[in-house]
């Protein structure tokens, strides 16, 4: 039984641990009420894996209010060396998973005032493994002026002004999606952009392009009968997103014959800036 697919049912595990096996299928219940039936199959196999593990490894414990940080401390290398579903390993990121959904598990019958629950969570943060997520790579300076060109060719005027702000600011997306009617100031004889209060706890204010070089004033999807609270909303109103972001970015892209684009690339490239507005 190494496989997932291999995992012992439900109806095994309520035989050998009946009472570990009840608290488990009573939070299943209560996930198919809100998540997705995608999700509860995952977060069925995680507990399942558990459920396996203490079957095998400590079939003595009668509840789950007897697990302890030792019956942790030996599920996790016993999860990590179980085969994965085509390699001979599970990945980090299963396991991070796995981990993870058991660590929420704990939490939630803990928030309920379960009877079953330990007296403390007994996973902890740092016992899921940290993913090598490398943030995405900066455009080269030719990539990012073939971008912003193509995104000036763009007969949308939101595309234009979403490449032309991200490249030219690094804004984050969450920062852009979120600014304000009154976001653009005049400081002198020249723009800024006011960006409230972010990661760095405070308002940063950054320098707009020259007024040759600036997008358009007259910006998209700004209603004229009514004031509209955010300065870059959809032409209908409704806010952007980071989907809607990311999609036109990749219009952009695509003109440019780029391969798909993360919004933070962007971000990256803004110290390549320089280069690019001269090249552009």
């Amino acid at each position: 039984m190494n496989r997932l697919g291999l995992l012992p049912g439900w109806d095994q595990l309520e035989v050998a641990i009946p009472r570990v096996t009840v608290t488990m299928r009573r939070v299943l219940a209560q996930m198919q009420c809100v998540l997705r039936p995608g999700s509860v199959t995952a977060i069925d196999g995680a507990l399942r894996c558990f459920a396996a593990f203490l079957t095998e490894q400590h079939p003595d414990l009668q509840s789950l209010r007897q697990v302890r940080r030792g019956h942790i401390e030996g599920f996790k290398p016993w999860l990590a060396a179980r085969d994965g579903q085509n390699k001979p390993r599970l990945t980090p990121a299963t396991i991070t998973h796995r981990l993870g959904t058991l660590r929420m598990f704990f939490l939630r019958i803990e928030e309920w005032g379960w009877d079953d629950a330990p007296p403390r969570v007994p996973i902890l943060p740092g016992d899921l493994p940290r993913l090598d997520r490398p943030l995405p790579k900066a455009l080269d300076d030719a990539s990012a002026a073939r971008l912003l060109r193509a995104a000036q060719a763009d007969r949308r005027l939101l595309v234009r002004v979403t490449v032309e702000v991200l490249l030219r600011t690094g804004l984050r997306v969450s920062e852009y999606t979120g600014l304000r009617a009154d976001a653009v100031l005049t400081i002198g004889a020249a723009p800024w952009l006011h960006v409230p209060v972010g990661k760095l706890g405070e308002d940063r204010y950054l320098p707009l392009a020259p007024p040759d070089r600036r997008p358009d004033p007259d910006l998209p999807g700004r209603p004229r009968a009514r004031v509209h609270p955010l300065l870059l909303p959809r032409e209908n109103g409704r806010p952007l997103d980071r989907h809607t972001v990311t999609r036109m970015i990749n219009r952009a892209g695509a003109a440019a014959g780029l391969p798909h684009l993360h919004p933070h690339q962007l971000r990256h490239t803004l110290a390549t800036q320089a280069e690019v507005s001269t090249a552009a």
